[in-house]
């Protein structure tokens, strides 16, 4: 019982820090909002970071990438619903407010598909994309790591994270991705 009351106390504690630089980093986000291409560009990045980009690289290796491309169209499958799990979970036990919610000045200007912030669950699963089809698929690593950076900075840019919570789902995420990986090298191609 003791572990779990630490655990909440961490949580509520940590739900409202946020460091200097992240605010320095938001404010000059919201500098860059006043041009309406690159937010739009961003929208559009953020978007692919829902799932349809993923998607569309799964069926592609399904189609064209041959045995080997399957096998790691199924394990990034794999990646992407451990992914997933982990930002639900991990949302419902730190329960950190969005940062639109926290400051009156900030708006977010996509829907923001749950109520919790921490970590970026956009992030982590495209940084467990990058991690688990960059180890099994190395031709697609500028392009998966090019992605994964690019949604992060979305979630940023658009007011719906924090900078913490890009980095550590991107660090979670591409954890997550090598382990799955590896783990399906061992158990399905080893």
């Amino acid at each position: 019982m003791r572990g779990l009351y630490a655990q909440k106390r961490f949580a509520a504690g940590y739900s409202h820090f946020v460091t200097p630089w992240e605010v320095a980093l938001i404010r000059r986000f919201k500098v860059l909002q006043e041009y309406p291409w690159l937010t739009a560009v961003f929208k559009v990045v953020s978007r692919l970071g829902d799932g349809s980009l993923w998607g569309a690289v799964g069926v592609s290796l399904l189609l064209l990438g041959g045995s080997g491309g399957r096998s790691a169209a199924a394990a990034a499958g794999v990646s992407a619903l451990l992914a997933v799990g982990l930002f639900t979970l991990m949302k419902r036990l730190i329960r950190r407010p969005r940062p639109y919610e926290s400051w009156s000045d900030l708006s977010c200007l996509v829907a923001p598909p749950d109520r919790f912030s921490f970590p970026s669950g956009h992030t982590l699963t495209a940084f467990a994309m990058y991690g688990s089809l960059g180890s099994l698929v190395p031709v697609l690593v500028p392009f998966l790591l090019m992605s994964a950076i690019l949604i992060g900075l979305s979630r940023i840019y658009l007011g719906a994270h924090y900078p913490t919570d890009v980095l550590i789902g991107g660090l979670l995420g591409t954890l997550l991705g090598r382990l799955t990986a590896w783990a399906w090298s061992v158990w399905f191609l080893g």
